[in-house]
């Protein structure tokens, strides 16, 4: 089933002498102003969001036989929690994640309300901000009943945006996430610039390589080191490239084959996250599965703490949209689930399928947990036997 949240614009983007007015949608109240000021750093701000803006707008796989111009990108995310704004984007493919928190010191103004929204990344505001140089002034306000950028030249059209129930399921495997990841290694901002200039540009292969730190910076290898993460598809952190000039540390984070880079710059930060394979988005990454965190919080890996998002959707992600649970539930009530002594038999498609409980987690003879473990969330017949009648008790 497809989902899609519409943002409701109360009137047209319109370009006028006091500057551009960009027309947003949603927040705690009706379209308050979340934040209205300058901009401390705007070459620093418009790298950074024109880097969030292309994420959103690239699809790094393309499945056979779909052709990625009948997809439709959506816009960044912006979000303000009273002290800093954040500006999020997932690829057309939901498998890389970027956001850009400008910080309180990269604010001429202290944000008056938190609040998110969604902001129109159309083509002339794309160009007004790659034409911002260093001593040009930018300025911001988000909320009320728009959003407005004001630079020496700017224009651009408002237009509705619906958005994809994927993003907001991604968003909440994210969070998930995100608190699993642990550091890895820490770079100059020149090292990793280097490392993606080595690399043919327009490669997106699939095979899965460990960014290895070296005395000379990090390099490339096919097996694991100490400080090393895995990354398939090292093209997907292009988008990072243009910030590295105004970067002064990179930090990298990991958890089994997918990984976190963490540009730290002066009055703002870039996250990037990459998914495990470049075929897989997040949305399906199942760690709601385990988890249940059914929220819409975010989680900022600088310094492992939770953010609020308030998204203004009708619908909030909710367990019951993962088909896997779906499955799982229907064969709990079709009574395919019959516990033993020491273990659960669930059978589906004709199959009986053992499920046990070890030190290190449940395990499943199924095919799905031959591939994937639990690192993509538990198999049906795993949540199956979940539910169903304990383990020694009646079936």
């Amino acid at each position: 089933m497809t989902v899609e949240q519409l943002y409701r614009y109360r009137h047209p983007s319109v370009l006028g002498p006091d500057g551009l007015r960009l027309a947003t949608s949603g927040g705690p109240v009706e379209h308050p102003y979340f934040f209205d000021g300058l901009i401390e750093r705007p070459p620093v701000v418009a790298a950074g969001l024109l880097a969030v803006a292309r994420v959103a707008r690239t699809r790094f796989f393309t499945p056979p036989g779909m052709l990625a111009a009948i997809l439709r990108a959506a816009d960044p995310i912006v979000t303000s929690d009273g002290a800093m704004l954040r500006f999020e984007s997932l690829s057309a493919d939901c498998g890389v994640y970027a956001r850009l928190d400008v910080l309180p010191d990269g604010l001429g103004a202290i944000p008056r309300a938190a609040g998110t929204t969604n902001v129109d990344f159309n083509g002339p505001m794309r160009d007004a901000l790659a034409g911002l140089s260093g001593p040009d002034p930018m300025h911001l306000s988000v909320g009320d009943d728009e959003v407005r950028v004001r630079t020496l030249d700017a224009e651009a059209v408002e237009r509705r945006v619906p958005l994809p129930g994927r993003w907001v399921r991604s968003l909440a495997e994210l969070n998930v996430i995100a608190r699993a990841l642990r550091p890895a290694a820490t770079y100059p901002a020149a090292h990793l610039r280097r490392l993606l200039q080595t690399q043919a540009r327009g490669a997106r292969s699939a095979d899965v390589l460990h960014v290895v730190p070296g005395p000379g910076g990090p390099r490339l290898a096919s097996r694991p080191a100490a400080g090393s993460v895995a990354v398939a598809g090292l093209d997907r952190l292009r988008p990072v490239e243009p910030l590295l000039r105004h970067a002064t540390t990179v930090r990298a984070f990991g958890l089994g084959t997918g990984s976190a880079w963490l540009l730290e710059m002066p009055t703002a930060r870039l996250t990037v996250m990459l998914s495990p394979a470049v075929s897989r988005g997040f949305s399906g990454e199942g760690g709601l599965l385990s988890d249940g965190v059914l929220d819409d919080t975010g989680f900022d890996l600088a310094d492992g703490t939770t953010f609020e998002r308030r998204l203004p959707l009708d619908a909030r992600p909710d367990a019951d949209d993962q088909p896997r649970l779906r499955a799982a539930r229907a064969l709990v009530d079709s009574g395919a689930v019959v516990p033993g002594p020491d273990h659960t038999i669930v059978t589906s498609g004709g199959t009986a399928y053992v499920v046990r409980r070890t030190p290190d987690g449940e395990r499943c003879t199924c095919a799905w947990f031959a591939t994937h473990g639990l690192g993509r969330g538990p198999c049906k017949h795993i949540l199956a036997a979940r539910q169903g009648p304990p383990i020694g008790g009646p079936s």
